[in-house]
């Protein structure tokens, strides 16, 4: 149980209580409560070191907030789909710190992206992209299971989570938290393929031009009209910075677009589309 407190500040939490503004209306009011109130779990219950790594809460609760935040009164206050091109444009750049970093040893202006968004962004991504949500839930919910009353560090949330969800996820801890990498997929040649004269399939390569690998997401439009997604799991990337996909068609290809839909973290646009010159 917790109680909040209206304050003249804009929200802190404390064991079993916490402080709000009194004059937050609407969303703010929403977000601000419903941000202080989950730090019950983290680190209250789930006691990290906040002062060697601040992401631990404040990261893990700004990204249970996106999700309360869209079941709460039909999701009233839900801004809607992250801008994830505009998110990956700010991945890599040199003035970004990487999240393992201690919050005293960061510069100011990094201290809200490293602690907040950027693990939120992370797990969302882990959640929604690369696990499925079942499986980041059961994983989830372990660690704060076998975690609470305890104090974990961050490689037991790797750990605890990966036990969870039966998968080696280092590559992608290695991404988002222990360095600053970019992520960048880009359309290399489309090629058709015949066979006794007949058009049968396209080889569509695509190129991982950072270290982020990340899973693969094609729109394929034919000019007869058939549109199509294609999802590649990241394991493509484990021997190569190219794959080549075949796409079996007997249609010509009109356009091929990597993340059409712009639900990955890619920081250029500017490569990720190819179109018949014909």
């Amino acid at each position: 149980m917790a109680g909040n407190i209206a304050a003249n500040l804009g929200g802190m939490e404390y064991p079993g209580i916490v402080f709000c503004a009194w004059d937050a209306k609407g969303a703010n009011a929403w977000g601000v409560v419903d941000h202080e109130l989950g730090h019950t779990w983290f680190p209250m219950i789930v006691g990290s070191n906040e002062r060697k790594f601040g992401w631990m809460d404040e990261g893990l609760n700004t990204f249970i907030n996106h999700l309360s935040t869209a079941e709460f009164n039909k999701g009233e206050y839900d801004p809607g789909a992250w801008p994830w091109h505009s998110i990956g444009m700010t991945l890599g750049l040199p003035a970004v710190e990487n999240v393992m970093l201690i919050p005293d040893g960061m510069s100011e202006w990094n201290i809200g992206i490293n602690l907040y968004d950027k693990p939120a962004n992370a797990l969302t991504m882990l959640r929604n992209q690369v696990l499925g949500k079942d499986l980041f839930d059961y994983a989830f919910k372990e660690y704060i299971r076998n975690w609470a009353y305890k104090h974990p560090t961050p490689f037991d949330f790797f750990r605890s989570m990966e036990n969870g969800a039966g998968e080696d996820l280092s590559w992608f801890w290695r991404s988002w938290f222990m360095n600053n990498w970019k992520s960048d997929q880009a359309i290399g040649e489309v090629k058709p393929v015949r066979e006794d004269g007949n058009l049968v399939a396209y080889t569509i390569q695509v190129i991982n031009m950072e270290k982020m690998p990340m899973p693969i997401m094609l729109g394929i439009k034919t000019k007869g009209g058939k549109s199509e997604r294609i999802k590649l799991p990241v394991d493509v990337w484990m021997k190569s910075k190219v794959w080549t996909v075949r796409y079996p068609t007997k249609e010509e290809i009109a356009e091929v677009i990597i993340d059409p839909d712009q639900e990955m973290p890619d920081g250029n646009s500017g490569n990720n589309k190819w179109t018949s010159i014909k």
